[in-house]
């Protein structure tokens, strides 16, 4: 856990980034706890972008994937809201760069939780792209969960 310079009243809320990973499964039940212990809200973000296939990395803005992004979030919490029935929980699927929609996310929330699969540039510290991206561009702490054991 990292926490920063927080420059903006808390909200009592909890991010949590979703990405339906086995990974991400240790941030959403860290995520869910927490909320629970600081008798927050939970906001479980799932971002993903739309790239055209042979075209670079154009964004395709008429391809429609609401729907499978958001049956993604909701499998992802699957059960979790049984095991915490006083975390009362908002989901949020917006397309973007995980980066910019978690930063936007989290802007006054008490706390942001993502996942890490270890395999970023800084091996060595076990974080990701976007988790060390976060540590660098919110403003409110951050937990950075690897996966359970």
């Amino acid at each position: 856990m990292v926490v920063g310079g927080i420059s903006t009243p808390p909200r009592d809320e909890v991010v949590v980034g979703v990405d339906g990973s086995e990974a991400g499964a240790a941030a959403i039940g860290f995520a869910f706890a927490e909320a629970s212990r600081r008798g927050a809200g939970l906001r479980a973000v799932h971002a993903w972008n739309s790239l055209a296939p042979g075209s670079g990395l154009d964004p395709v803005p008429a391809v429609p994937q609401d729907g499978a992004e958001r049956r993604l979030l909701a499998e992802a919490l699957s059960g979790w809201r049984e095991r915490y029935p006083d975390v009362e929980v908002t989901e949020q699927a917006d397309r973007g760069h995980p980066v910019d929609v978690l930063r936007k996310a989290s802007a006054g929330a008490d706390l942001i939780v993502v996942g890490t699969r270890g395999r970023g540039e800084v091996a060595g510290l076990l974080l990701g792209s976007v988790s060390h991206a976060l540590l660098h561009h919110t403003e409110c702490p951050i937990a950075v969960v690897p996966p359970a054991a």
